[in-house]
């Protein structure tokens, strides 16, 4: 068997993103070629006239949806977060970790309600700190929306277009 297509099939059956470490336990197959069957199918898959992409999300791997084909495909995806919890979302993203405290003086008091949602998604992770919560994202909010909550441009920039698709307009 192809070293590729045994890395393609376990990245297909995985329920998450994972790592070059988790590829190599389950395929019986060495890092570096692990990698090279990583770096094959992004080849492979991204500049492919598919639909479907290899990601890299931090250290993890995983299949997604191109961008270009995520609007047809949405209506079929489980996750399905509110625009006013989303902009939340990417509130706590931007200043995080950030006190719920805060929170509320940008939200207001539905702050209480988004974040209790956001923790039942699994996309916000609350540690009590002083009198409020620590307030920031999960591995999962990564993965779900593929951008990196550390860095607040591509946080800026998600919630540009993701607010722009909800509303088919442009937003600045």
């Amino acid at each position: 068997m192809k070293s590729e297509r045994i890395i393609e099939a376990a990245l297909f059956s995985a329920a998450k993103p994972v790592t070059v470490t988790e590829l190599q336990q389950a395929s019986g197959l060495d890092a570096r070629t692990v990698r090279s069957a990583l770096k094959k199918l992004m080849d492979e898959y991204n500049e492919g006239d598919r639909a479907i992409e290899v990601a890299k999300m931090g250290p993890r791997y995983a299949f997604q949806v191109k961008k270009e084909y995520a609007a047809p495909a949405a209506p079929l995806a489980a996750l399905k977060v509110p625009r006013d919890v989303l902009k939340t979302a990417s509130l706590i993203a931007y200043y995080q970790p950030v006190l719920q405290s805060k929170m509320y003086d940008l939200v207001g008091a539905k702050i209480y309600d988004h974040v209790k949602i956001l923790d039942d998604l699994g996309l916000v992770k609350t540690k009590p700190k002083r009198k409020s919560f620590e307030l920031t994202t999960t591995k999962r909010f990564i993965e779900t929306f593929g951008i990196d909550a550390r860095s607040r441009q591509d946080v800026k920039s998600w919630l540009e277009e993701e607010l722009s698709k909800m509303s088919g307009k442009k937003v600045r």
